[in-house]
Parts: C-alpha cells; structure tokens; sequence
C-alpha cells in the first residue's frame, strides 16, 4: 500500500506547487515539505509486493535505492525551479517556469510505477504516461507549426509500439526456441523503441527541437530521470530473458550505440551556444557510456553503468542549475554560483575525481581498453571534448557583464546554493563512499 500512497502523494503535491506557482515563496515552500514528505515515503515504505490488476509492485532493496537516488536529483530540479523570480508575479512564462516543479512531482509518480511493475509491457505504459506529463512543461515558440514537443510524442507512439511488439516477440520465443528469427526481431524493435526514447545516436534527432521549446530544468528532468527509468526497465527485461543477450546482436547494437551516442552528442554540445540544446547534448556523453557498459555483458561494468546513470542524473541537475541562476540571477554572487554549480556538475558528468562517476566510469573503461581499445579512445575523446564545453560555458558565465540584484532575490539565492550543496555533496560522497550504491548493483 505505501508504494500506491507515495505516488498519491506525488500526484498531490504536484498539483499543490502548481497551484501556487504565481507565488514562488509559498510555491518554493510546498515543494521543499513535498520532498520531504515522499522522500521518507520511498525511505519507509514496506518491500512487501502489492497487487495490481493482477500484477505485482514490488519495492526491494535495489529498486528503492534506485528511486531514492532518482528522487533527489528531482527534489534537487522541483526546488531549484521557483528560484527564478523571488516576487510574485502575474507573467504566465515566469509562472510556468515556476511551474516545473509540479510536473517533475507529476511525472515521478509513473515513473514509480514502470520501476516496481513486474509487467514489461505496464512498465512500458507507465513510463510512457510519465513522458507524456512531462511534455504538458513544454513551451512552443511557434505558432502554426509542429514543434520538439509534438514530434516527441509522435516519436513516443511509435517506441512505445515498437517496444510492445519486442515484448511480444520475447513471450513467443519460449513455445518455439528453434526460431531465431523472433530473438533478431525482438533485438531489434527494442533498439528501436529504446533508442529513440533514450535518444541514442543516429536516434538523437528530436533532442535538440525538444530542448529548444524547454528550461533547462526541463531538459535535465528528461535526460536524467525520465530516460535514467527507460534504462532501468531495459536492465530489467534483459534479466528476465537472459537468452536475449546469447542469442541476438542486442549487446553488440548497446556497444557500437553507445560509443557513437558519447561522440555525436559531444561535439553538438561542442558548437552549441543555446543552454538546454547544449545541456541535452552533454546528457548524450554518458550515456553513452552507460550504453557501452550494458554492451559488454560483464558484471562490474554493468554496476559500473547503474552508478553512472546515477551520477549522470545528479551531475545535469547540478548544470541546469547553474544555467537557470546565470539566466534568472545575472548580477555577481549569481554569476559565482551559476559558474560554481556549472562546474561541478560538468566535472561529475566527464567522471573526474572525487565524484560519484570516477570509480563507475573507471570500471567500465578497463572492461573496454582491453577488449575494445578502439572504443575505449572514441570514449576518452568524448569525454575531453565535453570537458572543454563546460570549461567555455562556466567562462562565458563568469565574464558576462554584471547587474545589481534586490534583496529578495539574494534570498533566493541563498536557497539555491542550499540545493546545489547538497547536491555536489551526494556527488563527492558517493564517489569517495561508493559502496552506498551497493544495494542498487548487487541485485
């Protein structure tokens, strides 16, 4: 029951913060006690299975870890949200930016429910409902033709079929084992469906027009939650059907994508100057990785991968946040933290030391130098060149010119170098602890 109770309660607090978007102080507020409240509800909630039409939600140890470690880089994007404006406001564009929040507290709630569901095809349909909250935070800039958003959900139509279809494939398989054309088509309507929602190069197309019609907050919510969950559910189904892996070029495809996903998306990142095209495009380098980790097949780099996406999904929280304060707080102690903030997560993302990423990025690049040296420089070289990225960006940030700020807005200042604290200190604790992640790989 207390797995159906906390996403009530997700559901409920995002409509509370949405209701006081207009508001930041109160909306602010609302969602600091939301996190609470659902955080000691994801932290307390039985690991006894619940019924559901059927089918069971299960909570163990390595799914409410994995939640956990979600649910604080969406705490960290819910509250660092209402710190745009520190009045209130009547702008519907300054409210709905204040109005993130409420639809990443929205958006959790199936995605609680495609984590815990022992049903593939549910899970699917829970995460695709979550995609589909998400996308109502979308702003079009346009008026008469299709944008990012529309063509998303067009996309996600399709990835969700194609990925019902694999399962179908999956579920046949067993009555026939000597038709190895099912196990081909399984392998690869899933890298169709997984691909395009995961944005896995050559199926990066939608990324950029998506992130152009969202914040940056936005962007990292999708990147580092929503897609964090498709992976999940993907690790998931290749546990349930370990034949899949023996017997297709799945593994091969996660390998040769992974490594083409961390160099496409950083050189994109590279020559973009737009903050949440570039931000998006910086997602694309660990994923990469984690792609390439899940590719090898191997124990330690598959744990490896399950720590990066993590890592991943707290270091883009912190870079959307230093990219929403340099836009919203231009004056010098804004600059500071938006070039502090940026700059951590961005030495999180590349796997630099003392950070979450450095032992599970270290993993996996030993797996592969010895198996896959030309691999192995693709990903090096991706992870020089998003360095650089970031390195220009918190420069760009730093020598911007400067304007004088109110004392309410230095108010709201102080409560986002809170979040950004806490969350460069998950970052550093993890990495030099990082047998906190323990219950999540040892499944």
């Amino acid at each position: 029951m207390s797995i159906v109770l906390t996403m009530g309660a997700c559901v409920v607090a995002g409509i509370v913060v949405r209701a006081l978007c207009r508001w930041p102080r109160a909306c602010w507020l609302a969602a600091f006690v939301s996190v609470v409240l659902i955080g000691a509800l994801l932290i307390f909630a039985p690991a006894a299975s619940l019924s559901f039409f059927g089918r069971a939600l299960a909570l163990d140890v390595a799914t409410r870890a994995f939640l956990l470690a979600l649910f604080f880089a969406t705490s960290a994007l819910a509250l660092l949200a209402p710190l745009a404006s520190a009045r209130p406001h009547a702008s519907p564009t300054n409210a709905l930016t204040d109005a993130h929040g409420a639809f990443f507290l929205l958006a959790f709630a199936p995605f609680i429910a495609a984590v815990t569901l022992d049903s593939f095809p549910l899970a699917v349909f829970a995460w695709a409902m979550g995609l589909g909250v998400l996308m109502l935070s979308a702003r079009p800039q346009s008026e008469g033709r299709v944008g990012g958003t529309a063509q998303f959900l067009l996309l996600m139509v399709l990835a969700s079929a194609s990925l019902l279809l694999a399962n179908r494939f999956l579920e046949v398989y067993p009555l026939t084992p000597e038709n190895l054309d099912l196990v081909r088509a399984a392998a690869i309507f899933l890298a169709l469906g997984f691909g395009v929602l995961l944005a896995l190069a050559p199926l990066h197309f939608w990324l950029g027009p998506l992130a152009d019609e969202w914040s940056p907050l936005g962007v990292a919510f999708l990147v580092g939650v929503a897609q964090a969950v498709g992976v999940w559910v993907l690790w998931q189904q290749m546990n349930a059907a370990l034949w899949l892996t023996l017997r297709s070029p799945l593994l091969s495809a996660l390998l040769v994508g992974g490594g083409l996903t961390a160099l496409v998306g950083a050189l994109l990142a590279l020559a973009e100057r737009r903050d949440a095209r570039a931000l998006a495009y910086l997602a694309m380098v660990p994923l990469g990785l984690v792609g390439v980790g899940m590719g090898t097949g191997a124990p330690l780099p598959l744990a490896g991968a399950l720590v990066a996406l993590v890592s991943r999904a707290w270091s883009v929280a912190l870079i959307a946040g230093g990219m929403h304060f340099a836009r919203h707080h231009p004056a010098r102690h804004g600059q500071l933290v938006s070039a502090g903030a940026l700059l951590v997560g961005g030495l999180a993302l590349v796997g630099l030391g003392p950070f979450a990423g450095f032992v599970a990025y270290d993993a996996i690049a030993r797996a592969v130098s010895a198996s896959h040296p030309a691999l192995f420089v693709v990903l090096v070289a991706a992870h020089a060149l998003a360095l650089v990225t970031i390195v220009r960006r918190a420069w760009r940030i730093i020598s911007a010119p400067v304007e004088s700020d109110s004392r309410a807005e230095r108010v709201a200042l102080v409560a986002g170098v809170g979040v950004v604290i806490f969350v460069s200190a998950m970052l550093i604790g993890a990495g030099i602890f990082p047998q906190m992640f323990e219950a999540m790989v040892k499944r």
